[in-house]
C-alpha cells in the first residue's frame, strides 16, 4: 500500500450520537465527525461487529450487523479504506474475555466451525450487497489467548486453528477479484516472544493464508516503544508479512481510576496531556513508517472520538482526540503529518534515570552513570555519554545532581543514602527458595525462582520469584509475620511483568485490627517499586501477600520487603 494507513476505530460512533454528543473543530465550530476525520488526516475507518449484542444489555445492541452495514457506507462512500474486525462473540474479545455466541455455546466442534464459516459468509455477503466489501478483514479480535473458548483456546490449537480457517475461507469464497487482505492480531505489541509462539503454532497447524499480521500496542501496556520496534522487524524478518498497529492510543489527561494515572504515565515515559498525545501519536507513526523494507502499512487509533458525560474513568473519559467538551485536542494533528517523512536521527526522549542507593556520601561519583540511553524517533535506542556537575559537594540523605548529554541536552540524576529499617519478613529476597512462603496458584501456573545478575556496576545478583501461565490465571504468594507490635508500617515490593487488558495486580496486608490493598500496574520495561502503608494497633499476626487475576502472561516479583516507620 503506497499510502499510509491513518486508521481509526470508530464502531462506537452511532452510540456517541444516540447519546447526544456532538463535535466541533479547533474553533468550537460544529462538525460532521467523519468529514472532519478526514481532514484531519484519517485515510481508513475500522469497525468490530458482534453477533447478537442484543442478547447483552450493556451493549446497548451496537456493533451488530444493521450498525456495521450503515457505518461501512459512511467510511466507503467517503473514499476511506475499510477494515472488518470480527469478534466471534455477542460483546467485547479480548485476551481476557472470548466467549462462544449465545446461539452457538451447545455445538461441537464441528458444528462450530460451519457456523463460523456460515456466519462470516453471511455477514461478508450482505457488505458486499451493501457496497461495502472491507478492504481488510480481521479473523478475530486479540487472539493470542485464542477465540470461543474453550474450544478455541491455545490449549487446543486444533480446534483454534479449524475456526481460524472456517473463518478465512468464508473471505476467500466471497472476495471475487478483490485485493481484500486477511489480518491475524494479537494483543502486546512490543513483546516478540508471544508472537513468535504464537505464529509458529499457526503455521504448524495450518493456518497460512493471511495477508497481514495486526498488533495491540498501547506504550503503557505492551511494552516500550523500542519493543515495539524489535518485535515488528523480527516478525518481517521471520514471517515477510506487512503488519499493521490494529489498536493504539495515548491519554490527553488523567483519568479516575486505574486506567491512567500516574503509573501509566511513568511506563509510557510520557504525560497525559495533549502535547504529549501528539507526540506519541506521532512516535507511534514514525516507527510503523520506518520498519524495515517499507513492512509497516500504518495503524489504527482505538476509538479516537469515543466520550463520556464526565470523569468516570472509561475510555472515553480520557482516552480520545477530543476533550470532553468534543473539541479536537492537540493529538488530533498527529495524523496529518506524513510520518515517511520524520527525521528518525532526532532525539524522542530521554529516559528517565533510576534512583541510586548508595551507602554513603563517598560512593556518589563511583555510582553515577557514564552514558544515558535515548529514544531516536525510529524507535532505535542510543546511549549518549553525559557530564555529571558537583559531584564532589555534601551530599545529603536524598539530593539531586544535573547532568548534560554530548549532545546537549539536561538530565538529572536522584541520589539517596541508604538508611534502611529492619525487614520483618522472612526470605525477603528469595535467598532460601521459596522458604516461608505459601504460594496459591490455579492450575497450570509454572512458577519458581529465579537470579537476575545486574547489567551494570556493580553486578550484584538478586533471587526473584518468576510465574508464567498460557491460560487465564489465579494466584496468591503469601507470607504470616507474627507478633506485630502496634505502629505504622511500610510493605513493599518490586515488580516486572507483562500488562494488557483484563490484567489484575495487587498487593495486601490483612490480619488483627490490619487490612489494606493497593493496585499494581504491571510493566516489563524496567522493576517498579510498590508501597502500600498500614498502621497496626494491637500486637498481633499480620498476612502479607501479592495477589494476581489475570488471562494468559508472566511476572516476577523480588526484594519484597515490612519495615516499621519512625
Amino acid at each position: 500500500m503506497e499510502q499510509f494507513i491513518k486508521g481509526m476505530d470508530i464502531s462506537s460512533y452511532p452510540e456517541m450520537m444516540d447519546q447526544g454528543f456532538r463535535y466541533y473543530d479547533f474553533d468550537g465550530k460544529e462538525v460532521n465527525l467523519l468529514d472532519f476525520a478526514m481532514q484531519q488526516g484519517f485515510n481508513y475507518g475500522r469497525l468490530r461487529i458482534w453477533n447478537e449484542p442484543s442478547r447483552v444489555p450493556e451493549s446497548g445492541g451496537y456493533c451488530d450487523l444493521a450498525h456495521t452495514l450503515e457505518m461501512a457506507k459512511e467510511i466507503v462512500k467517503r473514499g476511506m479504506g475499510l477494515l472488518l474486525d470480527f469478534h466471534y462473540s455477542d460483546w467485547w474479545a479480548d485476551p481476557g474475555h472470548q466467549e462462544i455466541p449465545f446461539a452457538w455455546k451447545e455445538l461441537s466442534e464441528d458444528e462450530l466451525v460451519k457456523e463460523v464459516y456460515a456466519y462470516t459468509r453471511k455477514v461478508m455477503t450482505a457488505l458486499d450487497e451493501n457496497g461495502t466489501y472491507p478492504d481488510m478483514v480481521q479473523i478475530g479480535n486479540e487472539i493470542r489467548c485464542g477465540m470461543m473458548w474453550p474450544v478455541g483456546a491455545v490449549t487446543n490449537w486444533d480446534g483454534l486453528s479449524r475456526l481460524i480457517n472456517a473463518g478465512i475461507k468464508a473471505v476467500r469464497d466471497t472476495q471475487g477479484e478483490r485485493d481484500t487482505r486477511i489480518v491475524i492480531h494479537l494483543d502486546q505489541g512490543g513483546r516478540y516472544y508471544y508472537y513468535e509462539e504464537w505464529f509458529d503454532a499457526a503455521l504448524a497447524h495450518g493456518v497460512t493464508d493471511f495477508d497481514i499480521i495486526g498488533l495491540s500496542y498501547y506504550p503503557f501496556w505492551h511494552g516500550t516503544f523500542n519493543d515495539l520496534k524489535n518485535t515488528m522487524e523480527k516478525l518481517t524478518e521471520r514471517y515477510h508479512k506487512p503488519l499493521i498497529l490494529a489498536e493504539i492510543a495515548h491519554a490527553y489527561r488523567r483519568s479516575q481510576g486505574n486506567l491512567f494515572g500516574e503509573a501509566q504515565e511513568k511506563i509510557s515515559g510520557f504525560p497525559a496531556n495533549p502535547k504529549a498525545q501528539r507526540t506519541v501519536l506521532e512516535l507511534i507513526m514514525s516507527i510503523t513508517a520506518h520498519i524495515s523494507h517499507d513492512m509497516g502499512l500504518g495503524v489504527f487509533y482505538w476509538e479516537p472520538f469515543s466520550r463520556a458525560e464526565e470523569d468516570d474513568g472509561s475510555w472515553g473519559s480520557c482516552m480520545g482526540i477530543v476533550d470532553e467538551k468534543g473539541v479536537p485536542t492537540e493529538g488530533c494533528k498527529a495524523f496529518l503529518a506524513n510520518p515517511r517523512l520524520a527525521d528518525i536521527n532526532r532525539i524522542a526522549k530521554i529516559y528517565e534515570q533510576k534512583v541510586i542507593t548508595i551507602p554513603n556520601e563517598n560512593e556518589v561519583e563511583r555510582y553515577l552513570p557514564k552514558q544515558i540511553k535515548v529514544l531516536m524517533w525510529d524507535g532505535r535506542l542510543e546511549s549518549k555519554d553525559v557530564i555529571w556537575k558537583d559531584c564532589d559537594t555534601y551530599v545529603t540523605n536524598n539530593m539531586f545532581i544535573d547532568g548534560e548529554l554530548s549532545s546537549g541536552e539536561k538530565v538529572q540524576m536522584q541520589i539517596i543514602i541508604d538508611t534502611q529499617a529492619s525487614n520483618l519478613i522472612r526470605n525477603g529476597a528469595f535467598e532460601e527458595e521459596l522458604c516461608y512462603w505459601e504460594v496459591e496458584a490455579s492450575q497450570g501456573v509454572k512458577h519458581e525462582i529465579r537470579q537476575e545478575i545486574a547489567e551494570e556496576f556493580p553486578f550484584e545478583a538478586k533471587n526473584y520469584f518468576y510465574f508464567l501461565c498460557k491460560e487465564n490465571l489465579n494466584l496468591c504468594m503469601k507470607q504470616k509475620v507474627e507478633h506485630v507490635e502496634p505502629g505504622n508500617y511500610l510493605f513493599s515490593l518490586e515488580y516486572l511483568g507483562d500488562n494488557t487488558t483484563g490484567v489484575k495486580v495487587w498487593m495486601y496486608v490483612k490480619g488483627g485490627d490490619a487490612e489494606a490493598t493497593a493496585d499494581i500496574f504491571p510493566t516489563d520495561s524496567e522493576w517498579v517499586k510498590h508501597e502500600l502503608a498500614f498502621e497496626v494497633k494491637c500486637t498481633g499476626d499480620v498476612e502479607i501477600g501479592i495477589g494476581v487475576d489475570s488471562p494468559a502472561m508472566y511476572g516476577k516479583v523480588r526484594e519484597v520487603k515490612l519495615v516499621k516507620e519512625g
